[in-house]
Order: structure tokens, then C-alpha cells, then sequence
């Protein structure tokens, strides 16, 4: 019957850093138990099947595994750098496409303002201030 262990007392009950006893994990030299919510265990008897394989010196399984562990993260990182790359494109595509806008809402304001200036023009072109010399004052007044 399996004796299960947290992985705090596995860390100090064996003087391992807790760090090393997830790697042990990750390359399967131990067994663990994610069953219950609160808190991860590991199997007790395998982290001395591991140190037993182990006390003569690394074998070449062990070695390969952590090779094979090294490449996978490896390969997870330039995964995370290719993301992070076309991530910064796509924000600079939108500072582009943003500017573009500023830049049409910018004009779009410029025509608006025309058009009402020449909407007040031509409601004086059609009063009898059309032909007043203080057409000018009274355009400035309108506004």
C-alpha cells in the first residue's frame, strides 16, 4: 500500500528543494496524486525507488528523461516567444489602424466645421444681408 506524502514534507524529509521534487514529476521518476483539491501528493515509496536507481550514480534513463525535458520546455518557450512577437504586431497594427483614425476624425471635424460655415452663408445668402457691407460682422456675431 502506497504511503502518500505532501510535497513540502517529501522536500523535507529528503532534502530536496520542492522545485526539484515538480521536476521529478514532470519527467515521471515519481508518482503523484492530484485527487484531492486542496493539496498535490506524492507517492512516498517512489521517491525511494528513485534515490535507491539513483545512489550508485545518474543512469542514462534519468539523463535522457531530463534531456527530453530540457527540449519541451525548450520548444513550450519559443512557442511563448513566437506568441509574444505576433502579439507585438497585432498591437502595432492597431496603434497604425488607431492613428489612421485620430487622423480621419480629425478631417471628418475639419468638414463638419465647414459645413456649417457655409450653412450660415447661405442662410445670409438668402436674406436681405446678402448684399450688406456688414455681412462679415454679422457672420462672426452668428456663430
Amino acid at each position: 500500500m502506497a504511503q502518500w506524502i505532501s510535497i513540502e514534507e517529501a522536500a523535507a524529509k529528503y532534502g530536496f528543494e520542492t522545485e526539484y521534487i515538480w521536476v521529478l514529476i514532470e519527467i515521471r521518476e515519481i508518482t503523484v496524486d492530484y485527487q484531492r483539491a486542496d493539496i498535490d501528493i506524492i507517492d512516498d515509496e517512489s521517491i525511494q525507488d528513485f534515490i535507491n536507481r539513483n545512489k550508485k550514480g545518474i543512469t542514462l534513463m534519468y539523463i535522457e528523461k531530463l534531456e527530453r525535458y530540457c527540449m519541451d520546455k525548450s520548444q513550450v518557450c519559443s512557442i511563448y516567444a513566437s506568441l509574444l512577437g505576433k502579439q507585438d504586431k497585432e498591437i502595432t497594427m492597431y496603434k497604425g489602424a488607431k492613428f489612421l483614425y485620430d487622423a480621419l476624425q480629425g478631417k471628418w471635424l475639419k468638414q463638419c466645421d465647414r459645413v456649417r460655415h457655409l450653412e450660415k452663408e447661405l442662410a445670409l445668402e438668402q436674406t436681405t444681408c446678402r448684399t450688406c457691407w456688414l455681412k462679415r460682422l454679422c457672420m462672426i456675431i452668428r456663430k
